[in-house]
């Protein structure tokens, strides 16, 4: 049985891209990724302009009296050239005449008779030069970039209006499990909410075009119903993933002609795990207990993902631990805490499986491996982010 650790390996042998693409336009572009490389089209400044308002002038002229030829405005596109001793008005954006190369602020400027005294001016100031941010033909953005709102931004700076992206993958969610009832019903004293499918729905909807479909009471038969469901790249469900006699999916699966990829990992709350393939559709059984579900969605269904959204597996952040940990060993276990200035602060309080405070109440997990009983305080680790 393959530990947390070891899983994600053979996830990145086992699944592939889809490697399609969609075109959107920028209104539609938020936090999809980039399915090609983009490059830089204009350059940024596309002129040499002026930061702010004053005086344009030419550095070597400052201990003169300046002649003030006139105003420049931001959207002029005229030619002017300095000559010896003069300058300009200039606004904020403005196109930098030939010959200048420095700006004086109005506020500290002198006049004189209706000249410029520059001797305030300070060389090179102010200006913005062409292709100082970025130039013609330089790589902006890689493929695989999750697109954000400065990017955004700046590819309309780009006039790059259109885009390729990766295609949305579709995942639907439901829960399995006759003690179950939604939370806009009235459960009784016996029965529980339905907690799992919309935890799992808020983790993963800005990754993915996420549908939830609902509870599945415990029946073999409607499993299978659901298995015909071409729709989905991917299927989750919540519940029907231990060894409970009640428990169907297992049947279902194998009688619906999907193959397993792994179907245990030796690791607290995830040891009942399991993942199926049918030619392009992939089904994740989590269990469920909320703890173990959501942390599995978290380490697991984001990860398959990424994989086939065609990038890399998600990143552990790097801390020093604030307090010792000393685990049991034999398999991978989990400490829940905070990242506080560079350190990794353990939660002392305990958890269960079916918990649910752990995952507001930290933003950080650590998972231990699996040969380590003890680690100690300072020592260097890394911790995954579950909460934003």
């Amino acid at each position: 049985m393959r530990d947390i650790f070891a899983t994600l390996e053979l996830l990145k042998e086992q699944i592939k891209a889809k490697n399609e693409f969609q075109k959107v336009n920028l209104t539609q572009a938020l936090g999809c990724i980039l399915y090609e490389d983009v490059f830089v089209e204009k350059n940024l400044p596309a002129f040499d302009n002026s930061a702010l308002d004053g005086y344009v002038l030419n550095y070597a002229d400052k201990n003169e009296l300046l002649k003030i030829k006139g105003s420049i405005l931001a959207g002029d596109k005229n030619n002017y050239v300095l000559a010896k001793n003069e300058c300009y008005k200039i606004m904020t954006g403005a196109k930098i005449p030939q010959n200048a190369n420095t700006i004086l602020m109005f506020e500290e400027a002198l006049l004189e008779d209706e000249k410029l005294n520059a001797k305030n001016a300070k060389e090179n100031n102010a200006i913005r030069f062409k292709g100082e941010e970025v130039k013609f033909g330089e790589l902006l953005f890689k493929k695989g970039q999750k697109i954000t709102s400065g990017m955004i931004a700046m590819l309309a700076s780009q006039g790059i209006y259109e885009l390729n992206v990766v295609k949305k993958l579709r995942v639907g969610i439901f829960s399995g499990g006759d003690e179950l009832v939604e939370p806009w019903k009235n459960a009784d004293e016996y029965s529980v909410y339905n907690a799992n499918a919309f935890g799992i729905y808020a983790i993963l909807q800005g990754l993915a075009d996420v549908e939830y479909l609902g509870l599945i009471k415990d029946d073999l038969s409607a499993y299978k119903k659901l298995l015909d469901n071409k729709e989905f790249d991917m299927l989750i469900s919540s519940g029907g993933a231990s060894v409970g006699e009640a428990d169907f999916i297992k049947q279902a699966l194998f009688e619906c002609d999907f193959s397993p990829i792994f179907e245990k990992v030796n690791a607290k709350l995830c040891k009942h795990v399991k993942l199926f393939s049918k030619n392009n559709m992939l089904f994740l059984a989590l269990p469920g207990n909320p703890l173990a579900s959501l942390v599995s969605t978290h380490i697991f269904a984001k990860n398959i993902l990424n994989l086939l959204y065609d990038i890399n597996l998600l990143k552990f952040d790097k801390a020093k631990l604030a307090d010792g940990l000393k685990f049991k060993g034999q398999r991978n276990d989990f400490a829940f805490g905070k990242l506080i200035n560079g350190y990794f602060k353990p939660s002392k309080a305990k958890f269960g499986s079916g918990m649910i405070k752990p995952l507001y109440e930290n933003s950080y997990i650590f998972i231990s491996k699996e040969d380590e009983l003890e680690y100690k305080k300072d020592q260097e680790i890394e911790i995954l982010q579950i909460n934003h």
